[in-house]
């Protein structure tokens, strides 16, 4: 089976350019090769890894100072800056490399007090290996070929094999001096070493150039696939399809009748989550199979998943009954599989209720409770949905997700899947170095984790509104007469805020049930539709979603071309049922940008302040004047 494992893992781009890095010299050497290594999925995830070099800069005096220009804590390679990399003096820096016992906290005081001025960035975790390591460029990055030779039961023996004295296996152990000082006692006895091999984790490879360095990372990957295809002695199939997948068209109806109860049943707690949909044929592959589900649950491919996936993903069973996939799906089908999506989730929560009790230290405690929800959740034959307080969380956590699976598949071929047990899980995922990710930060905006719908006739007043709405951290699906206008529109909220901060749908015209749904498998649902639509047809549609979400939320009509009367006469309609739903619902003839914006966080809160915009209150409650 020569060459399976090659075709089972991504394989790194040789991508060095020697004209560009010509004449690059300290800590834009390291910026250089960070940005290559991080943009490689084949060498690392996003925000996963660190970098270094070393050299000399002036203090603060003008000194010239042997210094170490390490990468920020869990800042991403790819996209990393110079500001991101703070100098830090070597010397004082390997002086802890004799200095007796320090605690963690003491270590990381030290590491703080070695820094070349204040005001820098925290310097990465194993800032400490990388000074202490001899050579003048450092890596440490996350391949999946590496992790995957160190998750089988004979990766060991393989490794001795393939790299002899050149590598130095090292069981996995949190990173504290402890660690830093073994590998680097360990480097200098083995004088030809070239690489660490981290035990489900990664790899460290260094020398004294930047590209060098680099090269001893594709090296080691490519050595790493080598030993695998000696190992791999099955079909790499995990077992062949266990549940049949639906039609495509089956799969998207179901999964846009089961993602609002599944986004209300995972936003409890939150201010707001966004789902992400992963339904790549991998995805459907590994969640369809007969032992991917299960393997999963062993714990993840990389430690760098507790932060986003945690230590295992929820794992569902088959949501459409045998012989049932090429059929229609019926109401009762669908309600079944709300059912056990929701059951799932209930079910994991007291999973994790006894995964925190018998494992989380009191210092693990101490800086409070993370969620019990599942950040991904299995889907036989649909593929895989992942969570985030926004989009480009949802996504990291299913890229993570994904090296998991693809680790678990060529793992399984090569002998079986093996990972960190579940106390060394929650005490990673509770580790309070681990808890300071950037990745766990989210925004703070009054609309953070909120999506909102947005219709208009208006296409430039719609855009307006959307920009303004984004600006206050909420997700926007928009939709208008112009598509190409639009998408525009969605286009520039994505440049200037973020990854799939907004999203454009059909036009406004449309059938609505359309709009509605493509919104509902963008983000997995909404909490707001502001429908400044001449028809609002819209309304009872996203009420129907708003209902199975559970979470309340908004409805705001304003048709610019809409009567005083007209609006009335759909809020009175509308009031029984949202309120039955725990919905608010307004009706405004102040359709201007400025006056919705104001209505959109007034209603959906917490409100910035007292709100004085003109509504029309149902006529059930009301006398059915205007009310200020």
């Amino acid at each position: 089976m020569s060459g399976i494992a090659a075709s089972l893992l991504p394989n790194p781009a040789h991508r060095w350019d020697r004209a560009a890095a010509q004449g690059l010299t300290g800590r834009d050497e390291v910026l250089f090769r960070a940005h290559l290594v991080g943009a490689d999925p084949a060498l690392t995830k996003e925000g996963g890894g660190n970098f270094s070099a070393k050299g000399i800069a002036p203090d603060h005096l003008g000194r010239p100072t042997d210094v170490l220009w390490m990468s920020a804590w869990g800042c991403d390679g790819a996209t990393t800056t110079a500001d991101d990399f703070p100098a830090l003096r070597l010397d004082d820096l390997r002086a802890l490399r004799d200095c007796g016992p320090l605690e963690e906290s003491e270590m990381i005081d030290r590491v703080l007090a070695c820094g070349l001025r204040g005001e820098q960035p925290r310097p990465g975790i194993e800032t400490l290996t990388h000074a202490f390591i001899r050579a003048r460029h450092v890596d440490h990055c996350h391949p999946d070929a590496v992790i995957t030779l160190t998750s089988i039961p004979d990766g060991r023996r393989l490794a001795e094999e393939e790299f002899g004295d050149e590598a130095i296996w090292f069981d996995y152990r949190q990173f504290d001096i402890g660690v830093a000082r073994e590998l680097a006692d360990r480097i200098d006895a083995q004088p030809g070493c070239r690489f660490v091999l981290l035990a489900n984790h990664g790899l460290f490879t260094w020398a004294d150039t930047s590209e060098e360095c680099y090269l001893n990372s594709l090296e080691a990957v490519a050595r790493a696939t080598s030993a695998l295809d000696r190992a791999i002695h099955r079909t790499p199939d995990l077992g062949g399809t266990a549940v049949e997948a639906p039609p495509r068209e089956t799969a998207t109806e179901l999964l846009a009748a089961i993602l609002p109860p599944l986004r209300g049943a995972l936003s409890a707690g939150t201010p707001g989550l966004v789902l992400h949909a992963d339904r790549t044929p991998e995805a459907v592959a590994f969640s369809s199979s007969a032992r991917g589900p299960a393997l999963s649950q062993a714990g993840p491919a990389c430690p760098d998943h507790l932060v986003t996936v945690g230590y295992r993903p929820l794992v569902l069973g088959p949501l459409l009954p045998p012989g049932h996939t090429a059929q229609p799906l019926t109401p009762d089908a669908v309600d079944e599989a709300v059912r056990a999506v929701l059951e799932g989730v209930a079910h994991h929560r007291k999973w994790y209720d006894g995964y925190y009790e018998h494992h989380i230290t009191e210092a693990g405690r101490a800086l409070g409770r993370r969620s019990d929800a599942p950040r991904a959740i299995v889907l036989p034959g649909i593929g895989v949905v992942t969570s985030g307080s926004d989009a480009a969380k949802a996504r990291l956590c299913a890229d993570h997700f994904g090296q998991t699976m693809t680790v678990v598949r060529a793992a399984d071929a090569a002998g079986g899947y093996t990972s960190l047990s579940e106390a060394q899980g929650a005490a990673d995922e509770y580790w309070p170095l681990m808890r300071f990710k950037p990745q766990l930060r989210s925004s703070d905006g009054p609309l953070a984790g909120r999506v909102v719908l947005l219709t208009g006739v208006d296409d430039d007043r719609t855009a307006a509104l959307a920009a303004l709405l984004a600006a206050e951290d909420a997700h926007v699906a928009l939709a208008g007469d112009d598509p190409a206008r639009v998408t525009e529109a969605a286009d520039r909220i994505v440049r200037h805020h973020g990854e799939r901060r907004a999203v454009a749908l059909t036009p406004a015209g449309a059938d609505p049930r359309d709009a509605v749904r493509r919104a509902v498998l963008a983000y997995g649902g909404f909490d707001v539709l502001v429908d400044a639509t001449d028809s609002g047809h819209t309304a009872p549609e996203a009420l129907s979603v708003l209902a199975r979400q559970g979470l309340g939320g908004s409805i705001l009509l304003a048709g610019p071309g809409r009567t005083a009367g007209d609006l009335r006469s759909q809020l009175t309609n509308l009031t029984p049922e949202c309120l039955r739903h725990g919905v608010s619902v307004h009706a405004m003839t102040d359709a201007s940008e400025d006056a919705l914006l104001a209505a959109t966080l007034f209603f959906t809160g917490p409100a910035a302040g007292a709100w004085r915009g003109t509504v029309l209150e149902p006529a059930a409650t009301t006398t059915g004047a205007e009310a200020s």
